[in-house]
């Protein structure tokens, strides 16, 4: 009922909403309440297109961002638009106490702004083999791997905005590693997440055809259950292994 009302309250009262909803959204060994927001949902009830690129006229927003200074200008961009729409943001409880999710003061300051992708400066692009796209906190876990393996061949982009979809940020970004191998990695099982949403505008917007990276089809948002939360994890992580070591 919720996301149903905030979905139609835009096209059927032809007003604005500023509203702001902040949604645990994680797969951190909690309940199903506490793991998944249904993000897929939110974007399944956005009247983003599927063909065409999207624009300010969309009726939802949703961010999955990884960053304090991120959400800051979220949060500021909300305010000082001249139009509003709901903006719905994935939040994981996990990142709340991370020393990986920092940023510094500069990032907060005069000529900073919401980045609705953030490429990957790390990298060599004329080395680059595989392109990792991704969303929110399994940010973290891609990246802490990659480490791990001391690969200096894949890189990393963050879609901090999923809706609107930003496709000519992605687009330049992709432009960057030409006959890189190009994949969605998400924590979510393959039937949830935004895995249906991004590599469908891939594909129709920006010609590209995207591998998946993830779990499997699952009927339940989590397992919830703290002992079998760190084997999916293991087994998420060899998966992992696997995209990045080919």
């Amino acid at each position: 009922w919720y996301q149903r009302r905030v979905r139609e309250a835009v096209v059927s009262t032809q007003s604005t909403g500023g509203l702001v909803s902040l949604l645990p959204h994680g797969y951190d060994g909690n309940g199903p309440d506490h793991t998944s927001a249904r993000l897929e949902r939110w974007l399944q009830l956005s009247d983003s297109k599927e063909t065409s690129a999207d624009g300010d006229d969309i009726n939802v927003q949703v961010v999955n961002m990884t960053t304090p200074a991120q959400y800051f200008h979220a949060l500021r961009r909300q305010m000082i638009r001249p139009f509003r729409k709901p903006l719905i943001v994935m939040s994981p409880k996990a990142l709340l106490r991370s020393p990986d999710a920092v940023s510094t003061i500069g990032e907060f300051g005069p000529g900073s702004s919401f980045k609705r992708v953030i490429g990957d400066p790390t990298v060599q692009s004329n080395s680059v083999k595989r392109v990792l796209l991704c969303s929110g906190k399994h940010f973290y876990t891609l990246r802490n791997k990659r480490t791990e393996l001391n690969d200096s061949t894949t890189a990393i982009i963050r879609i901090e905005e999923l809706c609107p979809f930003p496709s000519s940020e992605v687009q330049a970004e992709i432009n960057k590693y030409t006959g890189a191998e190009m994949f969605w990695a998400q924590e979510e099982s393959r039937n949830g997440g935004a895995w249906s949403f991004v590599s469908t505008r891939a594909r129709n917007i920006l010609g590209h055809e995207l591998q998946y990276a993830g779990r499997k089809e699952c009927p339940a948002a989590a397992v919830a259950s703290l002992k079998f939360t760190p084997k999916k994890s293991k087994i998420s992580s060899t998966r992992l292994s696997l995209t990045l070591s080919n």
